[in-house]
């Protein structure tokens, strides 16, 4: 089995001090009254992909029971710090490979955001991890999942130099469009509490993008159908920056 590497090790301590678990309070009001749309209030939910946590730590707030996993060991270590109250049981796994029989209950609803699933490379690979959440939700259980498109990747490829609160983000992001590959070289300055000097973290993050078509047809294949796309923007998904699919288990 191939080991895949952890994108995240080297910035999971700068991760949140520049907003990058953005997801929660950008676009979680709308996945929560989703989900309440749904019926799916107080349910068990597994978020494949929790990075430091934030969105599990919302939905237990709204009175979920949650289970989260991350590739990351320092991302999982982040968001237990955050958990003093351990309410969410947290997991380093790959989403690829998911296996926590024995250790978890079946999922009323599992939730896979914030780009989780582009940083597989091939579709082969995200019809692994479609299978091995389906393996994981009851019969008649939903799935949502946010992605960034190729389109969203290639409107990303950029160079950016950001300064907040004293902290400084230096981001260079390269599209390949023959390879739908996203490259992102991030380099972080914080300041170190109670010196005049700043910890420096750094790592190199890569994305792909996936023909829409394509994870439609793999989603279907691991079992999943009355596939939704809640907040579409184009009728042509291709044509939106991220897509968001919802889909219930067969």
């Amino acid at each position: 089995m191939i080991q895949r590497h952890d994108a995240y090790q080297g910035f999971a301590n700068h991760y949140d001090l520049h907003g990058w678990d953005w997801y929660a309070p950008t676009y979680g009001p709308r996945l929560f009254r989703l989900m309440e749309e749904r019926g799916l209030t107080g349910c068990r939910v597994l978020e494949a992909g929790c990075g430091t946590g934030t969105l599990a730590l919302e939905l237990v707030q709204r009175g979920h029971r949650v289970v989260g996993t991350d590739l990351s060991e320092a991302m999982i270590a982040a968001a237990r710090k955050k958990d003093s109250a351990g309410r969410v049981a947290w997991h380093v796994a790959d989403i690829t490979t998911l296996d926590l029989t024995g250790r978890e209950e079946a999922f009323d609803m599992g939730t896979c955001v914030a780009d989780t699933l582009n940083h597989l490379e091939t579709l082969d690979l995200w019809e692994q991890a479609f299978r091995r959440l389906a393996a994981h939700l009851r019969n008649g259980g939903w799935l949502f999942f946010d992605v960034m498109t190729c389109r969203g990747l290639e409107r990303l490829d950029k160079f950016v130099a950001e300064e907040r609160d004293g902290r400084m983000l230096v981001s260079a992001i390269v599209y390949e469009p023959a390879a739908r590959r996203s490259t992102v070289k991030v380099t972080s300055f914080v300041p170190r509490p109670g010196t005049s000097l700043f910890e420096r973290a750094a790592e190199t993050i890569t994305e792909w993008g996936q023909p829409v078509s394509g994870i439609l047809e793999r989603l279907e294949s691991a079992g999943f159908h009355s596939v939704e796309r809640p907040f579409a923007q184009q009728d042509d998904p291709e044509l939106d920056d991220r897509l968001g699919i919802l889909a219930q288990k067969q």
